[in-house]
């Protein structure tokens, strides 16, 4: 009977004293939620160099850059029109001097000469679906290589006006639904959605969307879009981390 029970104290003892298995605990990365936003951890926020900013308020004046397609072309003298944010918009008068050069390979053409053109109408036809005012021009004289369908820069400068909010150009995400900004709600980053204006220096005008005060993320916009892709499609939320030495 002794024996039994000594037996028995053994068992236990060698039973209570085997190795529990070791338990690794997995490392909290980036993590999405549609109604929270998206969440960084502090090493992923340092390794993809994440930088937030304040959104702006200023005078509504500097150059006023936008595109421009040919719609019509009389003899010598075009007509075109593009989409300008509301608040810069008006800030325009009739006859108000336009800058307008051609374009090559989808981009500027640095060395292409500008011609001065006029706005000869401000149009509120496309506001509802579009969130921007039309801005009707006119340009005489036209060289013979623009035609109907052309895509002209066009340049205004502004005289003082209201103020608008702005932010830099690298926080304006643009893509096939809209444009977005990932606006700050405490630990998490939101997609949101604005209605960007004309575009001055290295700053967009906002026309909705956004109020002074809020911050939002300055760069880099594509890796956390691409973040929230991931974990929208099913797939692991996962930020794209910029070259080494960049």
């Amino acid at each position: 009977m002794r024996l039994h029970i000594f037996g028995l104290a053994i068992a236990l003892a060698a039973g209570g004293c085997r190795e529990r298995p070791h338990v690794i605990e997995e490392a909290v990365g980036p993590q999405y939620s549609a109604n929270r936003g998206l969440f960084l951890p502090d090493e992923t926020r340092r390794s993809i160099d994440l930088q937030v900013v304040e959104v702006g308020e200023q005078k509504g004046s500097g150059t006023l850059e936008f595109e421009v397609r040919v719609y019509a072309r009389e003899g010598n003298v075009i007509k075109a029109s593009g989409g300008v944010g509301i608040a810069p918009a008006r800030l325009l008068k009739t006859g108000q001097d336009v800058a307008i050069q051609t374009r090559g390979n989808g981009r500027p053409a640095t060395t292409s000469p500008a011609f001065t053109g006029k706005v000869v109408g401000v149009s509120e036809q496309l506001r509802a679906a579009t969130g921007h005012l039309e801005v009707l021009v006119e340009l005489a004289a036209a060289p013979e290589s623009i035609v109907v369908g052309s895509v002209l820069s066009a340049q205004i400068t502004l005289q003082e006006g209201e103020k608008v909010i702005t932010i830099p150009k690298s926080a304006l995400l643009q893509c096939t639904e809209g444009s977005f900004v990932f606006a700050v709600s405490g630990e998490h980053f939101v997609r949101t959605a604005v209605k960007a204006g004309g575009s001055h220096g290295e700053v967009v005008e906002i026309s909705d969307g956004l109020l002074p005060g809020d911050e939002v993320v300055a760069r880099p916009v594509m890796s956390l879009w691409l973040t929230e892709l991931a974990a929208v499609k099913g797939g692991q939320a996962c930020c794209i981390e910029p070259p080494k030495g960049k």
